[in-house]
């Protein structure tokens, strides 16, 4: 028997999750591309972002015309400074917290990566991917470009009301 975090765990007979990041798609939508590991998609419609396999709510899409902009930060865990935070504050009790915090301020600078943070009308989505910066501007231009076709299409959709 094999043992899951899951209480019943959702698979199908393939014996691969029901949460996969292209599992729904929107009608007319087509996938233009994906990463190996399936945690980005990018389709005509949508950038699809899956962020752990375990999470329940752990996939979140945004609609390519909601994107207002792209950023390069360098982000890390922030339990990490706030461990390092803690153990300095613990110095007060004994001197020997001063190592600890100095260990979790140390690994909290050496795990941090550059990032693409995503804004949007929702809110900020950061995606799960190490790559370089050359790299990166082939995505985002590909994703300007989709965007772009997204809106002239929507621009030449007539609005049907009830």
């Amino acid at each position: 028997m094999i043992l899951t975090l899951l209480r019943y765990p959702k698979t199908n007979k393939l014996n691969t999750p029901y949460k996969m990041v292209n599992s729904a798609l929107l009608n007319g939508e087509q996938l233009l591309i994906q990463t190996v590991d399936k945690k980005l998609a990018l389709t005509t419609h949508r950038l699809m972002v899956k962020y752990s396999h375990w999470a329940y709510f752990g996939q979140k899409s945004l609609m390519l015309e909601d994107i207002i902009s792209w950023e390069m930060k360098k982000t890390s865990k922030n339990l990490y400074f706030g461990l390092s935070l803690t153990m300095a504050f613990m110095v007060y009790f004994n001197d020997s917290f001063a190592l600890l915090s100095g260990f979790f301020l140390m690994l909290y600078m050496m795990t941090r990566q550059r990032r693409v943070h995503v804004k949007s009308t929702h809110g900020v989505v950061i995606l799960p991917l190490e790559v370089e910066e050359k790299r990166m501007s082939n995505l985002i231009d590909m994703v300007r470009q989709a965007q772009q076709n997204r809106k002239s299409q929507l621009a030449t959709t007539p609005v049907t009301g009830n």
